[in-house]
């Protein structure tokens, strides 16, 4: 019971980010825009549905409870304040001109290639197989392990923090309890690595290697690592707040009590 009260209680630790932006020229909004779209750029966001189709996550968790938290995310990452956000920090961060070579560069074929693979990642997602070393560079080099594993972080100790401020949850009425909260809490990195790795592990898995190898050589030019570190701090810029809406939208669906009787809604 207390094994699987962790693995619920870890998984609820799904979605939020922190950091400061710094100060660059700020480039005109309307590019800002663009690239926005051409890069489909909060698409890395989604992985954060990963532990929904998790199979031992599935085992223990109602699927109803599921697709609601899936709603949830989708939701808060289409919330018109992340694009205000995400278009603030890029624009302390990039150049007009870097702004668009960017915007060249996903308007590529290769460009294409690579957002149609990081929108599909649902079809791979739960694959045996394991990145190609080749696949490996680029997720290194595009910074999108860390991106993750920083998203991942923030997201385990927004909604644990969240479940400790609850009083009244039936989740506290089961025996041992306590004792799988704070498992959850000494065990969230380990959860959080294994989703990070299941996001990413195949995610290239149908991207040619040529395809590939252009898009790790845009990764390293001095233009692709000045985007991806950007693009890395402007996804944790939009702050604890997303985490809070993910939080306060899925909380509906926890368990809740009355007296001695506990009740789900």
């Amino acid at each position: 019971m207390i094994a699987k009260l962790c693995l619920v209680l870890s998984f609820l630790g799904l979605v939020a980010c922190q950091a400061t932006p710094t100060q660059i020229t700020q480039a005109p909004h309307a590019n800002i825009n663009q690239l926005l779209t051409v890069s489909q750029f909060r698409t890395p966001l989604f992985y954060l549905e990963a532990p929904l189709y998790d199979p031992e996550v599935k085992e223990w968790i109602p699927q109803k409870f599921l697709d609601d938290v899936k709603q949830s995310i989708e939701d808060t990452i289409n919330y018109p304040y992340t694009d205000t956000q995400l278009r603030l920090a890029l624009s302390q961060k990039l150049s007009r001109d870097e702004i668009q070579q960017v915007i060249d560069f996903y308007q590529s074929a290769t460009g294409q290639q690579i957002l149609q693979a990081e929108q599909s990642f649902r079809e791979r997602v739960n694959l045996e197989n394991d990145s190609s070393a080749l696949a490996s560079e680029v997720i290194k080099a595009t910074l999108l392990s860390t991106m993750l594993h920083t998203i991942f972080a923030s997201s385990v100790e927004a909604v644990i923090s969240r479940l400790d401020s609850y009083e009244c949850l039936a989740i506290r009425q089961i025996p041992g309890s306590n004792i799988g909260l704070l498992m959850a809490k000494r065990h969230k990195v380990a959860f959080m690595e294994r989703q990070v790795q299941r996001s990413l592990a195949n995610l290239y898995l149908n991207v040619s290697e040529s395809d590939l190898q252009d898009y790790l050589k845009f990764s390293q030019s001095p233009v692709g690592q000045r985007y991806f570190k950007a693009r890395s701090e402007a996804m944790r810029s939009i702050g604890s707040e997303f985490g809070e809406r993910v939080a306060e939208a899925i909380a509906p669906a926890l368990p809740n009590c009355v007296g001695s009787f506990k009740i789900s809604r």
